[in-house]
């Protein structure tokens, strides 16, 4: 199957992202959760310092946060990327069948 760049929409992008970003960070947040266990102040939510269990427990707290506003900065800069190829030529994606 092929792709055409005009032919996908903002929202199947952002889902596209938010899923890949999303499960992707997971398991880097995990580790880095994991580490905030074992280090003294480690997280910052609320200008106070955690560490071990509450330490952990905040990291988790955080990730989906923070996947939501990278996959948003990043579509932001793939929608513009695309508006501005797509006005000259556009790209095309070929899928494994």
């Amino acid at each position: 199957m092929i792709i055409d760049s005009k032919n996908i929409s903002k929202k199947s992008l952002f889902k596209f992202l938010l899923a890949g970003i999303g499960i992707g960070s997971l398991f880097l947040w995990l580790l880095l959760s994991l580490l905030s266990g074992f280090v003294s102040g480690s997280v910052d939510m609320t200008l106070e310092s955690a560490s071990g269990l509450a330490g952990f427990t905040q990291s988790l707290l955080i990730w989906p946060f923070f996947a939501l506003i990278w996959a948003g900065f990043t579509w932001l800069f793939l929608i513009l990327g695309l508006a501005t190829i797509n006005r000259f030529t556009s790209i095309t994606l070929q899928t494994k069948d």
